[in-house]
């Protein structure tokens, strides 16, 4: 594994742990058993740290996705599969979203930062609004942001109660409402 894949994993791992300014150049250095300046080689600022990370966990997560969509998965399978992505992350890793974790932070992160978790927000509720519309909700925008806001704030919630009911509450939701809208 190529020294900055490292760095960027390391620095992952904490931030959805215990969120931005629980990484310190210097913890991940100590990590690795290197000086902390052999960081900034890579990643002048932390700013730059963080930055790379939420632009390569938004890659990450879409080739999760990808992986999961069927040949043919009509938009609500579709819709679910996100959730899916969402919970394993969860329930297998023990860890939130990144960009949830993050976004949570937003008034305290530079602004290049948050930038990129906009992004991946806007990204994924736009994702999300095109299978609302074609499954024919008369608010496909407001279905997109109401289910990705719920599934965002639900990972915290249920990481912090140790409750996956929570988030599975949420899916559940999410699938009544297609379920109504078929109907």
């Amino acid at each position: 594994m190529d020294s900055v894949s490292q760095i960027l994993d390391i620095a992952e791992r904490r931030m959805r742990i215990a969120g931005y300014n629980s990484v310190s150049f210097r913890d991940i250095a100590g990590e690795m058993g290197i000086k902390s300046a052999s960081l900034h080689y890579h990643f002048p600022k932390k700013e730059d740290l963080g930055t790379a990370l939420v632009k390569r966990y938004s890659e990450k997560f879409s080739e999760k996705l990808e992986v999961k969509l069927d040949q043919g998965a009509s938009p609500a399978e579709e819709i679910l599969a996100l959730t899916n992505v969402l919970r394993e992350e969860l329930v297998d890793e023990k860890l939130v979203c990144l960009c949830a974790m993050l976004g949570a932070e937003a008034p305290g992160l530079p602004s290049s930062v948050v930038d990129e978790v906009r992004i991946f927000f806007d990204q994924s509720i736009i994702w999300l609004e095109k299978r609302y519309a074609a499954l024919n909700f008369s608010n496909s925008i407001g279905m997109a942001k109401a289910s990705f806001s719920m599934l965002e704030g639900s990972m915290i919630t249920s990481l912090v109660c140790e409750d996956i009911g929570i988030f599975d509450a949420v899916i559940d939701n999410i699938r009544n409402q297609i379920e109504i809208n078929r109907s």
